[in-house]
């Protein structure tokens, strides 16, 4: 039996004040925070006077929290938000985002200044609107995995592990990115909409006739997919489930087999999958119009020239790697993905039932490549718009099987979660003072 409509509102409800008090906590955190840190970019950049120091101790608390997540890489969204993207290397970020933070603040700022005849926005006007957005896309992400985790979930797990996986995305190790001005939770929001709107139309393809209504929400899921790539590059390895549905299909496509429901769904498929396809090549050729068509031969960068001429790759390579060029780079190996729907985690005698086991793709890949290159920051950012570990980590925590093997992992599962709040508490504090692994 599916968990009741009251039940449901309840537990949104619950999320609801989990979120506002963890975040409370986490903004406190912030408030108290000593000082602009031992980089003081954020400083300077809303404020060139020689008192600069000084003044921060006379700001408001709300200033003091829009200064103290004004860190690290929300400088470039924030600065971009406000005057667009000047220079190379601020292609390595998403554009999007601060382009969205810039016409909000822009309007919000305009109907001010109506009002009570305010100026232009400043840096920190900009960076509070991106703190807003970022706070909303966490909540409306988190309600978005609570009814993602209904829908793929077992029958018999709906009453709990939704609501567990949703409270362990409001505590994720990513704390303050999720809040400050980044893109780690738009992306979250977009990333797991997709997937809930292909999940349904998974369900829709196994419990009803073929309809249009299970192809508009497989073409939603690729526009979602995309735009999440838009946010984040890594949004493009959520194209993995579209390519293997498609997969699902080259049987019936070899036989030559296809009803008129199979070129359907394989079309609305192919679509979804160009979607998916476009966020990602539509800024890299934004930015080849930028910089190789608007200079003589001469002055083209040299990724210009390259066969696939991505700024993305090159402002990797060059700006954010190059410390690690002659760095020993071991190769990736590829892993057979399992076929079955149900996941069965060793040392647990009920197992994890996915009915859509290829969201896992994307978060297998990322695993994968997190293994060989990616800092932990890094993957502790990425790792918040995934919903396969929520789910695995819920499902321990709230088997109830009075077995020794299950007493064990719950135990593992809930010192698991004691080192998430405490992560997120140290890193929040970290982030605010701008000090590493932030």
């Amino acid at each position: 039996m599916t968990i009741s409509e009251t039940a449901v509102k309840g537990q949104k409800r619950q999320l609801i004040l989990i979120f506002c008090l963890w975040k409370a906590l986490l903004f406190s955190l912030a408030v108290f925070c000593p000082g602009p840190g031992y980089d003081t970019s954020a400083l300077m950049l809303v404020d060139s006077s020689t008192k600069r120091h000084k003044n921060f101790l006379s700001l408001s608390r709300t200033d003091r929290v829009t200064m103290n997540l004004l860190r690290w890489d929300a400088l470039y969204f924030a600065k971009a938000a406000e005057r667009g993207k000047v220079h190379e290397q601020e292609w390595a970020f998403s554009w999007v985002y601060p382009w969205l933070i810039g016409n909000a603040t822009r309007c919000k700022c305009a109907h001010v200044s109506d009002l009570f005849g305010d100026d232009v926005p400043d840096t920190r006007q900009y960076a509070m609107v991106g703190i807003g957005t970022s706070t909303v896309c966490h909540l409306l992400s988190v309600l978005v995995l609570y009814r993602l985790l209904t829908v793929t979930a077992d029958s018999q797990q709906q009453r709990l592990v939704p609501f567990v996986g949703a409270v362990l995305h409001i505590l994720t190790p990513a704390s303050l990115f999720l809040s400050a001005p980044y893109a780690e939770a738009l992306f979250s929001l977009l990333n797991f909409t997709g997937m809930l709107l292909y999940a349904q139309a998974r369900a829709l393809a196994a419990t009803q006739p073929p309809s249009f209504r299970e192809d508009i929400l497989k073409l939603g899921s690729g526009v979602l997919f995309g735009l999440a790539a838009l946010m984040r590059s890594n949004g493009l390895l959520s194209g993995l489930i579209i390519l293997y549905d498609l997969a699902r299909y080259l049987p019936h496509t070899i036989s030559k087999q296809l009803t008129v429901h199979d070129v359907r769904r394989t079309t609305s498929t192919i679509v979804a999958g160009c979607f998916v396809l476009l966020g990602f090549v539509w800024p890299q050729y934004l930015a080849y119009g930028e910089f190789c068509t608007r200079s003589t031969e001469l002055e083209f960068p040299p990724w210009c020239n390259r066969t696939i001429p991505s700024i993305y790759s090159w402002v990797q390579s060059r700006y954010c790697i190059q410390v690690l060029r002659n760095s020993f780079q071991p190769r990736l190996h590829g892993r057979s993905v399992p076929h079955s729907g149900t996941t069965v985690v060793p040392g647990i005698s009920q197992s994890v039932t996915n009915h859509v086991p290829e969201l896992a793709l994307p978060q297998l890949v990322l695993a994968l490549a997190a293994i060989t290159s990616f800092h932990v920051q890094i993957v502790n950012r990425i790792a918040s718009g995934y919903p396969t570990w929520y789910l695995m980590v819920a499902t321990w925590l709230t088997n109830e099987q009075p077995t020794s093997s299950i007493s064990k992992s719950r135990s593992r599962s809930q010192w698991v979660i004691r080192g998430m709040i405490m992560y997120g508490l140290v890193q929040g504090i970290l982030f605010s003072n701008f000090l590493p692994p932030a």
